[in-house]
C-alpha cells in the first residue's frame, strides 16, 4: 500500500528496501541477498525490483548512492538510507494503517466450486498447497535459528509466519481427510 510523504509515494518495496538499508549501506547485490534473508520471507520483491527502486529513492532524497571502484569487477554502486529516507519509513511504520490480508485465494475459489470437478484433483491441490506450507514452516524455523536470542521483531515476525504455516497445514489435512471421505 503506498503512503504519501513529503517527498513521493512509497510502495511497501520502497519501503522494505529503506528499512534494509537502515542496518548499513549496500549495494544492490547484496541488498537482494540481504532481503533473501531476512525480510523476504514476508516481502519479497524480484531482483529487477530492487533495481527499478533504488534510482527512485536516490531521487526522491530517500537514499544516497556512491559508486566504487573495483579492479577485478565492474564498479558497484552503494546505497544508504538518508535522515528523509529514514524519517519516510519511520512514518510508513507509525502513520499508514496496514491493508487487510489479501482476500482473494485461487485455491479456495476451486474448492468453492468443486462439485463441478472431481474430490481426488482437488484433494491433489489441497495437498499440494499443505506441501508447500510444511516447506515454509521448515524454512521459517531455520529462520528463527538463526536469529540472536532476544531480536524481538524478527521474532514476531517469524512466529507468525510459523504459526500461518501450521494453521495451514492443520486446514489442508483436515480437507484431505474430507475429500478423501467424498471420494469414497
Amino acid at each position: 500500500m503506498p503512503v504519501r510523504t513529503s517527498k513521493s509515494t512509497l510502495t511497501t518495496t520502497e519501503v522494505a528496501i529503506l528499512g534494509v538499508l537502515t542496518w548499513g549501506p549496500l549495494s544492490g547485490y547484496d541488498l537482494k541477498k540481504t532481503i533473501d534473508s531476512s525480510v523476504g520471507y514476508v516481502w519479497g520483491p524480484a531482483k529487477s525490483q530492487i533495481y527499478a527502486v533504488l534510482p527512485r529513492l536516490v531521487e526522491a532524497g530517500l537514499a544516497s548512492s556512491r559508486k566504487v571502484r573495483q579492479s577485478q569487477r565492474p564498479d558497484k554502486t552503494i546505497y544508504r538510507i538518508t535522515r528523509a529516507g529514514g524519517d519516510a519509513l519511520k512514518s510508513w511504520i507509525e502513520d499508514t494503517p496496514p491493508p487487510p490480508d489479501p482476500d482473494r485465494n485461487p485455491l479456495l475459489l476451486k474448492l468453492f466450486f468443486g462439485d463441478v470437478s472431481s474430490p481426488e484433483v482437488l484433494r491433489e491441490q489441497v495437498r499440494g498447497r499443505r506441501r508447500e506450507a510444511e516447506q515454509l514452516r521448515e524454512t521459517l524455523e531455520d529462520a528463527a535459528r538463526d536469529i540472536a536470542p532476544g531480536d524481538l521483531y524478527p521474532e514476531i515476525t517469524l512466529g507468525w509466519g510459523i504459526e500461518y504455516a501450521n494453521a495451514v497445514i492443520r486446514w489442508a489435512r483436515k480437507a484431505e481427510a474430507q475429500l478423501r471421505a467424498a471420494s469414497e
